[in-house]
């Protein structure tokens, strides 16, 4: 995986309307840390984005979700190779 990947998203508890933003980076969890105690999930709609080579996707998933871009950057084997 490459180190450069990063997300950002918004979060959403429908059954409250809370809603916020946040960034991370690949390979961690996506957390609100919403708990307004009343029932449904809380949802994401997140981007990932490569510093390296500019790639970027997108997905939809619950709370507490660690994400995986699953980017394997050519930018990172040049270097490799380079070394």
């Amino acid at each position: 995986m490459s180190a450069g990947v990063a997300w950002g998203g918004t979060w959403e508890h429908l059954e409250c309307g809370a809603s916020g933003e946040a960034v991370w980076e690949d390979e961690d969890t996506a957390s609100s840390g919403h708990d307004c105690g009343r029932d449904g999930k809380v949802t994401w709609s997140a981007e990932w984005h490569c510093h390296g080579c500019g790639s970027s996707g997108d997905d939809q998933f619950d709370d507490d979700t660690t994400t995986y871009s699953d980017h394997e950057c050519a930018d990172d084997q040049d270097e490799e190779a380079a070394a």
